[in-house]
């Protein structure tokens, strides 16, 4: 069980839904923007270079698009540990992440100490 401070909880959980709402319409964005996926935006086929552009912008944003639901994905899991009372525990050592890297980093996984030892190693 976490010993963080319920209000900081609280406060970061509610961080972490509008970051998540936020991302979940990026997302659909992109879905929008992206000419392979949304048929009224493509271009006519005569049109010299289409299938460069189409495939070039497609990759921007397919790319773009992967981080985000790593991103939505890393925040899903942050809410999960808060519904199961894990959130603020390091996943290597096991000991409380420190506040302030919660509050800075809402989906840190790891404290400061594992996560220095990890960019070392």
């Amino acid at each position: 069980m976490s010993n963080l401070p319920q209000e900081t909880i609280i406060k970061i959980k509610k961080v972490l839904q509008k970051k998540k709402a936020s991302v979940e319409k990026q997302i659909a964005e992109i879905d929008q923007d992206d000419p392979l996926m949304n048929k009224d935006l493509a271009p006519e086929a005569s049109e010299s270079g289409t299938d460069s552009w189409m495939a070039e912008v497609h990759a921007r944003l397919s790319s773009l698009k992967g981080d985000l639901l790593n991103f939505s994905a890393r925040i899903s899991n942050a809410l999960t540990n808060m519904k199961k009372g894990t959130y603020g525990k390091c996943e290597k050592c096991g000991q409380e992440i420190e506040i302030n890297r919660l509050e800075a980093l809402p989906t840190a996984t790891l404290c400061l100490t594992c996560s220095k030892k990890k960019k070392v190693s």
